[in-house]
């Protein structure tokens, strides 16, 4: 990774961490959006799927105004010590207990259920313009360092 790549992550993850959560939330899922086709269905068959996809599969049996709770909670669950986003059903534990890599799958699993099973970000939601400015420093970024990048906010 060049000083840039670097530095493009540094300013990318800070920006992020200072979003609310639905902000980051709608980031999320353009990004995962953006690398849905180039994931090869093969890479995602040898991560481990088990925890992530019961962690998915909670969120899936929240009603779905509770949904949102708990997603907030989780995208929380890092870098916030108190629940700024109300109380769920969702232990924090389970997913900070997560690898890394379980992590990814687990966001990756949500996007993807965005709009089905899990509730959708309102259509007349319209991202902040830190958080836009996050998408713009992501942008043009390489499948690496948006790895990276999911890897260092999630």
């Amino acid at each position: 990774m060049t000083s840039t790549n670097i530095n493009f992550l540094e300013q990318a993850v800070s920006k992020f961490k200072n979003l609310d959560a639905d902000d980051r939330l709608s980031v999320l899922e353009q990004l995962y959006g953006q690398v849905d086709n180039e994931v090869p269905v093969l890479a995602l068959n040898e991560l481990p799927t088990e925890g992530p996809a019961a962690l998915v599969a909670e969120v899936q049996k929240l009603p779905k105004e509770e949904q949102l709770s708990a997603i907030r909670q989780l995208l929380l669950a890092k870098t916030s010590k108190g629940n700024e986003a109300g109380e769920s059903n969702i232990p924090i534990s389970d997913y900070n207990s997560l690898s890394d890599e379980c992590k990814l799958v687990f966001w990756y699993q949500l996007a993807k259920n965005l709009g089905g099973s899990i509730i959708a970000i309102p259509s007349d939601y319209i991202p902040s313009e830190q958080a836009t400015e996050v998408l713009d420093l992501v942008q043009s970024a390489n499948i690496q360092d948006l790895v990276s990048f999911m890897n260092q906010v999630l």
